[in-house]
């Protein structure tokens, strides 16, 4: 994953209670987390409410931290996923939706919300198809598996990924190659016409 630069610098800084490196550590992180909510979600005010959630979360946490030793990336998508978990406790059922950008235009598309990255593409048509498809096979996996699969996406390492999952290694390991074999064999069938 692409990380900050002086990102271990801001962190320590923020730990000690330094604003401007927190809000520099949010602006830098904010929309990389409001799209991986969005893409869990696929609802505009949740995904807001979520976000908010979770760096008011972080912010309070975060005299508490050992500046040295927090790697922020992962905490704060551990965090994010937390208060996602949270909100399925309350909802009971959230509706997964692809968390690649519709244009692969990676970090570029941070700063435009999903719905207006559709509009601007001249290959409309295909990519909402192609979006549609990806979310009807999340859809079909197991929440753990589309979660570790949208992680994977977005750059983490497998180290990373169990950090965010609070899992094992070897366990992020076998949930990936079985949750990636899952997916292709879903996408093949629903692309070949048949819906589930």
């Amino acid at each position: 994953m692409k990380t900050l630069e002086d990102e271990s610098r801001l962190t320590i800084e923020a730990c000690h209670g330094s604003t401007a490196a927190f809000e520099a550590l949010v602006v830098y992180y904010e929309p990389r987390i409001r799209r991986m909510l969005y893409s869990l979600t696929h609802d505009v005010q949740l995904t807001q409410d979520l976000c908010q959630e979770t760096f008011l979360a972080a912010f309070r946490a975060l005299p508490r931290m050992k500046g040295e030793e927090l790697q922020f990336a992962p905490w704060i998508y551990r965090i994010a996923l937390n208060q996602l978990r949270s909100e399925w406790r309350r909802r009971r059922r959230i509706t997964w939706v692809p968390f690649t950008s519709p244009t692969n235009q990676g970090d570029d598309l941070s700063e435009v919300p999903p719905e207006e990255a559709l509009v601007s593409d001249e290959r409309f048509e295909e990519q909402v198809m192609e979006r549609d498809l990806v979310a009807r096979v999340l859809a079909q996996l197991p929440p753990a598996s589309a979660a570790c699969l949208l992680l994977d996406a977005e750059g983490f390492s497998y180290r990373e990924i169990a950090e965010i999952m609070q899992d094992s290694l070897s366990a992020v390991r076998s949930r990936l190659a079985r949750s990636r074999q899952a997916f292709q064999q879903v996408y093949k069938r629903l692309n070949r016409g048949g819906q589930s």
